[in-house]
């Protein structure tokens, strides 16, 4: 077991806690056991391995950075507490599971073409797509569960990954891909998120103008107290006289 991959359950019990922000360095985990998994072997790595730790990378990282614009609508309750315990449970639950080394290299369960290749990859793959489904469950606010979701998948793309003959990682990447572009779509397009607000920097000289004098809207000469022009001419010139 190498490290990234002992270390893979931690941080998707990290997703509990911070959502989105821990799925990027979860792909990147996630992209590493799958190369690592066949690093000792002398022919070079399949290209369904290729596109299978790709497509860990892209589900990971793309959505997070995609989404960071957005924030949430509405608050629910956390129940983080429930969720890292039903989480712990599930990961106990997980490495009960592990299978043994001796039951994987009889000849007759090695041409069985759906049979791991590591059996400590088994018990990492059931812990993470399992952590990732009890945070789809029980975490509030889309970017959460969303990011449970992502987790799940990693999982998925670790036990397509973890085959003898992983001729299932194409069919599973290409569905995990479009799981998460659906995902990210529907987050974003749904109301389900909204936009974070640009920060405005404050306009010099604005707090005198909010204070001046506004002018009035009504033209002159047609409201109370209009004044009257005097007349200048020929004839108010004579009616002076006459008044003399």
């Amino acid at each position: 077991m190498t490290l990234a991959l002992a270390l893979l359950p931690l941080l998707a019990l990290f997703t509990i806690l911070a959502g989105l922000a821990a799925t990027p360095a979860l792909g990147i985990l996630t992209a590493l056991s799958i190369v690592l998994l066949r690093h000792s072997a002398s022919t070079p790595l399949p290209p369904v391995i290729l596109f299978t730790a790709i497509t860990a990378l892209t589900v990971s990282v793309a959505p997070a950075w995609w989404l960071s614009r957005y924030t949430e609508d509405t608050a629910g309750r956390p129940r983080i507490a429930s969720a890292l315990a039903l989480s712990l449970v599930m990961l106990v639950a997980a490495s009960l599971s592990l299978p043994s080394e001796d039951l994987l290299q009889p000849p007759a369960i090695l041409a069985v073409p759906f049979v791991p290749m590591d059996a400590a990859v088994v018990t990492v793959a059931l812990a993470v797509t399992f952590i990732g489904l009890v945070t789809l469950s029980l975490r509030s606010g889309v970017r959460y569960q969303f990011a449970g979701l992502l987790t799940a998948c990693n999982g998925l793309l670790l036990t397509a990954a973890n085959i003898r003959t992983p001729y299932a990682g194409w069919l599973i990447g290409a569905c995990v891909l479009l799981l998460a572009g659906a995902g990210t779509w529907l987050a974003s397009r749904l109301s389900l998120l909204r936009m974070k607000a640009p920060v405005e920097a404050p306009v010099p000289g604005s707090a005198r103008q909010g204070g001046t004098r506004q002018e009035s809207l009504v033209p002159e000469g047609t409201a109370e107290g209009v004044v009257e022009p005097e007349t200048t001419g020929p004839g108010s010139a004579e009616q002076g006289r006459e008044t003399r």
